[in-house]
């Protein structure tokens, strides 16, 4: 999270500000936001990938800010333990795999922090989340359980990628059935933009889900048959 606590070895001192600087009164506290830092030269870090199959926390945590505040969740139980700084993070962590890094809301914080009116990254706290298991492994073995291994189709009316005014048609694990089902949808709102003058017609998509992959790909109706 983007709370200026990496070493300088990341960070180099800014220049002095020159003359005077006017900010409004909500700008000395930095919006919540993951921050990357990258560089095209490696850190001087001695750290090698355990792994080929998925990244290892201790691969990951030389990388982490120095703090504040971190959740580490385990994906099996979602079980959790909540650290304030990088170095009080257990070792029992070690060799688990990254599964994913995102950031919530602390219930934590001080309570003047809480009660701010404003948004700030001082209410957050970094969630990484391990797993036994690599996040590939992990995937196809809790969806094959259920869903076997695909494929899966997403038909929708495409206002824009999970927009708000977006309708969902359906889910699909065939290609035939996918394919009448976004003819279905082309005609009828063909027919919607003919009675009504001041309707466009509605474009319909689409999305594949690859699994293997974790992530979808626009499908064209082509494709299908």
């Amino acid at each position: 999270m983007a709370d200026v606590e990496f070493s300088m070895d990341v960070y180099s001192a800014p220049p002095q500000l020159e003359g005077e600087v006017m900010v409004t009164k909500d700008d000395y506290c930095m919006e919540p936001t993951i921050e990357l830092i990258l560089t095209k030269e490696p850190r001087d870090i001695e750290c090698e990938r355990s792994t080929d199959k998925g990244i290892l926390f201790c691969d990951l945590k030389p990388y982490l800010q120095i703090g504040k505040n971190f959740s580490i969740v385990n994906r099996e139980d979602w079980s959790y333990e909540t650290y304030k700084y990088r170095s009080d993070i257990s070792e029992k962590y070690n060799d688990m795999y990254v599964y994913g890094i995102g950031m919530e809301d602390n219930p934590e914080v001080e309570e003047y922090v809480r009660k701010l009116k404003f948004d700030s990254h001082l209410k957050k706290r970094m969630v990484i989340v391990l797993s036994d298991r690599p996040k590939k492994e992990a995937v196809a073995e809790k969806n094959s359980s259920t869903y076997g291994k695909g494929p899966f189709f997403l038909v929708y009316t495409a206002e824009g990628w999970n927009h708000d005014a977006d309708e969902w048609i359906g889910i699909y694990t065939d290609r035939k059935e996918t394919r009448e089902a976004y003819n279905r949808a082309v005609a009828y709102y063909e027919e919607e933009a003919k009675r009504s003058s001041y309707r466009s017609r509605q474009r319909v998509v689409i999305m594949e889900f690859i699994l293997e992959e974790d992530r979808f790909r626009e499908v064209d109706r082509e494709e299908l048959n």
